[in-house]
């Protein structure tokens, strides 16, 4: 007699289920968006992860039938900025990048210092337009702007990545 074992995703409630789709589909976008705001690896995944915890808690508030990216880009840009605002108060050292391969290195230095000469606002809107694909409009909405400013940061954005 062989007994089966069910697997644990099957034993998930419908929330829980839909909560463990959502972390595979969208944590790489989340990430990235994490990343684009604060130019710093570790506290990158530390705001992705902020987030999905954030959505952990509010699962039974939340309208599951819409789309949950663009709730978690929220979420992580508000995080970011309390970030932001928490690092101004304490002015901790930059921790620096390693890797065995200097040529990738000290590349991976120019694209952090050119990413770090641009504004918070800069590098999202670049990063969301231009990796993620969003579109002007839906950039705005997330960034709680208008298109317009919107498009002038991403125009400022690359005139400063190609000056640096």
């Amino acid at each position: 007699m062989s007994i089966a074992i069910p697997d644990p995703i099957e034993r998930l409630d419908p929330i829980e289920r839909l909560y463990e789709d959502t972390f595979a589909r969208d944590w790489q976008h989340v990430f990235r968006f994490a990343l684009a705001s604060t130019n710093d690896l570790a506290a990158a995944e530390d705001l992705a992860q902020d987030a999905y915890v954030r959505l952990w808690q509010n699962r039974e508030r939340l309208d599951w039938t819409r789309p949950v990216l663009p709730w978690l880009l929220t979420t992580t840009r508000r995080l970011s900025t309390d970030r932001f605002r928490q690092l101004k108060r304490r002015i901790l050292p930059r921790p620096s990048v390693t890797t065995p391969d200097e040529a990738v290195r000290d590349r991976w230095l120019d694209v952090q210092r050119a990413m770090g000469r641009l504004s918070p606002l800069e590098r999202i809107a670049l990063v969301s337009t231009a990796m993620e694909g969003l579109s002007y409009e839906d950039a705005a909405t997330l960034l709680g702007t208008s298109q317009g400013a919107v498009r002038a940061a991403v125009s400022r954005a690359r005139d400063k990545l190609e000056a640096a």
